[in-house]
């Protein structure tokens, strides 16, 4: 007679349960700590896309630890500069919008008597003036609003931190943990790791590097519009701009915003040629300086770069862009060195 077959035994069961669950586990902690697992993804991504920078810096007989140094000053007279040259004007222009806004109702009153009727049925300029003299007593008053905005600023200077000390602690280690991670590869296989895995690398590398000539173009093209068309503060705002840029895709609308608002409180034409201009430029950047530049820098064809952009960003938005096109670019390089021998041989 034949024996009936047998169900999983209760150790199977157990263990199928225990690794789901632990699964599920993993998962779920991974899930709670996703901010800080995008910082260290932030600050490894840096770390990476800056190693070129830092090994010329060493051919030029720096130590590792000074050429990060170096970089790193760099970036902060840049970012001390911008700041440096924004925010004297733009809380000067603030104060003078705030102070001038009721005249400038009255002025377009003036122009239009249907406004001027309406205007001067409810008493528009007098609420301004009123509502503009207590703004400071009104934010200074509401302490919540204080507090938030207080935290919002300490949140973002805490980032902001936290991805720099963790680029240069990736930076400063990157060569042992390069080695300690081949150390995980079988050793039958380690060579051809490293083959493949030193491409990539350089390739994050040319592309912070292709991503901040693109943004050098944006600066200088733009300051050279706003300074022909005589917009207030070209250096601040082009400065911007430059530094807006290095986010693709987007970059030169969010470095565009600033100017059209300072170039419209200048005079409307001002204001509406401005924004031609950025939009124009916005789309030469996007399909023609983009593609071009980092065609050169990760060996991509225009239509994959714009492609892989767009895809990055529907799927992890600004850092998706941002990771994107080497992400593509090692792609690339692993079909052509692993795919197509193989497909090849079969």
């Amino acid at each position: 007679m034949q024996r009936e077959h047998e169900g999983p035994s209760t150790v199977t069961i157990f263990r199928v349960v225990f690794t789901v669950a632990a699964a599920l586990l993993v998962l779920y902690g991974l899930y709670l700590v996703r901010s800080v697992l995008l910082l260290i993804a932030v600050g490894g991504f840096l770390a990476v896309g800056l190693d070129p920078a830092v090994r010329r810096l060493q051919g030029w007989g720096f130590k590792r630890g000074q050429a990060i140094g170096v970089i790193l000053l760099a970036a902060i007279v840049v970012l001390v500069g911008f700041f440096a040259a924004v925010v004297p004007p733009l809380v000067e222009q603030v104060t003078r919008f705030a102070t001038d806004l009721p005249d400038y109702i009255r002025q377009l009153a003036e122009k239009n008597p249907r406004i001027e009727e309406y205007v001067t049925e409810q008493d528009i300029a007098a609420r301004l003036q009123a509502a503009t003299s207590s703004l400071p007593n009104t934010i200074t008053g509401s302490f919540g609003t204080v507090l938030g905005f207080a935290g919002s600023i300490v949140g973002t200077i805490f980032t902001t931190l936290t991805v720099i000390v963790l680029t240069i602690y990736f930076s400063s280690s990157l060569e042992g943990i390069r080695a300690g991670t081949f150390k995980l590869v079988p050793r039958s296989r380690r060579d051809r790791v490293q083959e493949l895995a030193d491409p990539i690398l350089t390739k994050i590398g040319s592309y912070i590097a292709g991503n901040v000539v693109i943004s050098v173009i944006a600066g200088v093209v733009s300051f050279v519009f706003l300074l022909i068309a005589g917009v207030p503060f070209p250096v601040a705002l082009a400065l911007w701009v430059a530094i807006a840029d290095l986010i693709p895709m987007v970059g030169a609308t969010l470095g565009a915003v600033p100017a059209v608002v300072v170039a419209f409180f200048t005079s409307g034409p001002l204001g509406i040629a401005t924004l031609i201009f950025f939009v124009i430029y916005q789309q030469v950047e996007n399909y023609v300086v983009a593609p071009r530049v980092m065609t050169k820098a990760v060996d991509l064809s225009p239509a994959a770069v714009l492609l892989s952009a767009l895809a990055g960003a529907a799927l992890l938005g600004v850092m998706g862009v941002l990771m994107a096109i080497p992400a593509a670019a090692a792609a690339k390089l692993i079909v052509q060195e692993v795919v197509v021998p193989r497909a090849e041989e079969a």
